[in-house]
């Protein structure tokens, strides 16, 4: 099989940051940060990105191009080469395995982007008022027809793109949407800065409180450090095995993190000052963006567009994300199947479609359904909770574990110190006590605390 590379460092660049830069930083992290004390959780998210998630990130993206394999080939290539215990190979499974489940429910929320930025164009969010913006989201909720039909129509985007290759594909459509995202993002930035208030999103998300700090704000942080950047899933190892050996990991890593935070600071100063100037909810939780801002946006000069454009900005966000969390499935289908790469892809997105069903009927049909509890366990979550929490709260934070696990202790320290080229230094000598120990306590930590 022909060896695929990324065209040149720029577009590699682009494509990881089009990747990590995706819904999670824009209407989780938003909606976490208004939950969870504002500046308190941005400061403990940041400090966690910085001294954590950016070294197993590290950790994740040197296993890829030392292998050069998808995520199941490259655990193989482990294996057989560097002599590590069979038994990481199990970590293949449970990345790819955790994709699947991901993309299942993720698809299903980037189809709600593109129906919210359709309802902006129909002039749905006009003088908007709340109880209309509560019936709105929830006769989507309740609409299974429609659900499925705009995650159909967004697979089918995703898979058109995957299906030309990661040169003639994935690297233009996020050449194009990453950058141009950032730039209208800045605008609706301006947007707010000019009808919202400004100053009180401000304190809000940049004064830092101690007597706010508390556990379970730390343990979500950490959490939202990790998730924001896919640590575990093995996305990022894909990445990885497409890139030269010129091309810096640490350098990357370090730039595609400062990027995908500054989409996250920039979606807060988007939001926030409009929820503050018209007395809306900051602690919303995920309906935040579905329901309290066309409430904003209905109330404001030019409300409609504007309101249009930021559905339209996290509709760019979802594909840019899907198009490489996709290639990572893709990627292990040619390398283990006889199927062409457009029927690889093609087949991939329709099992994804279909296993969506379980997230869409979840909203509706199956809304106070509980799988477990049937199975006589006392579990309270319908099927979508059930997959969320698999995939998000053991699949991840087990992923990113055993990720620093091969790289601090199954892989040798002289191939982890060559890949990355850095030396043995003081600065080498920090990143591996960090992989070695502290990511693996605090992915203990969190694992620990999200069960309880």
């Amino acid at each position: 099989m022909e060896k695929k590379q990324w065209s040149s460092n720029l577009l590699f660049l682009i494509t990881a940051i089009g990747s990590e830069a995706g819904i999670a930083n824009f209407w989780k992290f938003t909606y976490l940060a208004g939950q969870n004390g504002g500046a308190t959780f941005v400061f403990v998210y940041f400090l966690a990105l910085v001294t954590l998630a950016v070294p197993a990130l590290i950790a994740e993206m040197l296993i890829g191009r030392h292998c050069g394999r998808s995520v199941a080939g490259c655990m193989r290539v482990l294996v057989e080469r560097d002599k590590i215990s069979p038994a990481w190979k199990s970590y293949g499974v449970i990345a790819l395995v955790g994709i699947f489940l991901v993309l299942s429910f993720y698809f299903v929320v980037c189809g709600w982007m593109l129906r919210y930025c359709l309802l902006g164009l129909s002039g749905s969010f006009v003088r908007i008022q709340a109880p209309q913006a509560v019936a709105m989201y929830a006769a989507m909720m309740a609409s299974p027809v429609e659900m499925l039909a705009c995650s159909g129509f967004f697979i089918l985007l995703t898979t058109i793109v995957v299906a030309h290759g990661v040169n003639k594909g994935i690297e233009r459509v996020s050449g194009v949407l990453t950058p141009l995202r950032f730039i209208i993002l800045i605008g609706l930035c301006g947007y707010a800065a000019i009808v919202g208030n400004t100053a009180a999103a401000a304190r809000f998300l940049l004064s830092f409180r101690v007597d706010r700090l508390s556990a379970d704000i730390v343990v979500i942080a950490v959490g939202q450090a990790f998730f924001s950047l896919g640590v575990g899933a093995g996305v990022m190892m894909t990445v990885g095995a497409y890139m030269k050996r010129e091309y810096s990991i640490v350098k990357s890593v370090f730039t595609v993190a400062v990027a995908q935070g500054l989409v996250a600071v920039l979606a807060g100063f988007a939001i926030f000052p409009l929820v503050f100037a018209y007395g809306l909810e900051a602690t919303h939780g995920p309906g935040l963006v579905f329901v309290t801002l066309p409430v904003a946006f209905g109330q404001m000069p030019y409300g409609a567009v504007f309101g249009t454009i930021m559905f339209l900005v996290l509709s760019f966000a979802g594909l840019t994300a899907t198009i490489v969390l996709l290639e990572a499935i893709v990627a292990f289908l040619e390398e283990y199947t006889p199927l062409s790469r457009a029927i690889a892809t093609y087949s991939a997105g329709l099992a994804i479609w279909l296993a969506g069903f379980v997230t869409v009927f979840s909203f509706s049909l199956w809304k106070n359904t509980y799988p477990l509890a049937l199975l006589g366990f006392s579990s309270r979550r319908n099927a979508f909770e059930l997959i969320d929490y698999l995939a998000s709260n053991i699949m991840l934070p087990v992923g990113g574990l055993m990720v620093a696990l091969i790289a601090g202790w199954a892989l040798s320290r002289a191939a982890v110190s060559r890949e990355l080229g850095i030396g043995t230094g003081a600065i080498f000598r920090l990143w591996y006590a960090t992989i070695r120990y502290l990511v693996p306590i605090a992915l203990v930590i969190v694992f620990l605390a999200i069960q309880g």
